[in-house]
């Protein structure tokens, strides 16, 4: 009995995962259109490593939101909290935590330099 036991408690915890499915840079993000040739990026203010996430839960089955997270919204949260419409140096990382029948969790995380739209007096 007691290896039994301990076989489904060894099978519970390698089917349990978590992980980072994906995690890419770019040079620019933005979640609307922005003129970004010939844009002097240097010359206006940053706010530096601005970083927002989203997610979503499942419990037993249930989920506590009732849409999926994405990278729109992900991007949209961190250029608000920057105060700007561009993000420079991003980096993006798609991630989830999974527990078979118990437990989930998806998300997305975006940390970069936002550039406000006001020119440096």
């Amino acid at each position: 009995m007691r290896a039994v036991l301990r076989s489904a408690a060894v099978a519970l915890a390698l089917a349990s995962a978590g992980c980072a499915t994906e995690h890419l840079r770019f040079a620019a993000l933005s979640s609307e259109p922005i003129p970004t040739l010939g844009y002097p990026k240097e010359r206006l203010r940053r706010v530096t490593n601005v970083s927002a996430t989203v997610s979503s839960q499942i419990i037993l089955w249930i989920p506590t939101n009732t849409q999926t997270p994405t990278l729109q919204n992900a991007v949209d949260s961190a250029l608000e909290r920057g105060g700007g419409k561009l993000m420079v140096d991003a980096e993006v990382t798609h991630w989830w935590i999974l527990v078979p029948f118990l437990y989930g969790q998806e998300g997305w995380t975006v940390q970069g330099d936002v550039v406000r739209n006001v020119p440096p007096e």
